[in-house]
């Protein structure tokens, strides 16, 4: 099958099927719940912080091109949770499935026809809805690449795991 070129239905492949870097769920598989509240040596944040962080930011991106009256949090504490939070296994799973879903979102807003997702929007300092996605693309995938590295550092992935 020849590559497309319609860009919605590339931007569709990559947010869906072609990202050559780990998703979400190869990131948090078979995670060890008695340590999503450990930091890493010489790391001041936890791997909950981390994911929620990433969850946080993703959020701002999506609502900042749909929501005219957003109010961003504070740059940086406000995009992460307070160091000395913590949560428990619901909290871990509410934060993985509240990044899936806005993913989810994120893509069905790049594939709505009725959206320019090209077109400047003018409450969101001219900056297009592609544009939001991407970044959140790519500061997901930095995150996540982060992730994978502490969880290695840290012993935590399962002795079965494949080193793909």
């Amino acid at each position: 099958m020849p590559p497309s070129k319609d860009p919605r239905k590339v931007i569709h492949a990559v947010f869906t099927r072609e990202i050559p870097h780990m998703s979400v769920d190869e990131a948090v598989a078979d995670f060890p719940v008695k340590h999503i509240n450990t930091k890493p040596p010489n790391v001041p944040y936890s791997f909950w912080h981390l994911l929620e962080h990433i969850r946080i930011a993703q959020w701002d991106l999506l609502e900042y091109v749909q929501d005219p009256t957003l109010v961003s949090p504070e740059w940086p504490e406000g995009y992460w949770p307070a160091p000395d939070a913590t949560t428990d296994a619901a909290g871990w799973k509410r934060t993985i499935a509240a990044i899936k879903k806005d993913l989810r979102q994120m893509d069905r807003m790049l594939a709505d026809p009725r959206v320019d997702i090209f077109a400047p929007v003018p409450f969101a300092n001219n900056k297009s809805v592609v544009r939001c996605a991407f970044l959140a693309l790519d500061h997901n995938s930095y995150h996540l690449g982060e992730f994978g590295i502490l969880r290695q550092v840290m012993g935590l992935w399962p002795k079965t795991r494949s080193s793909k």
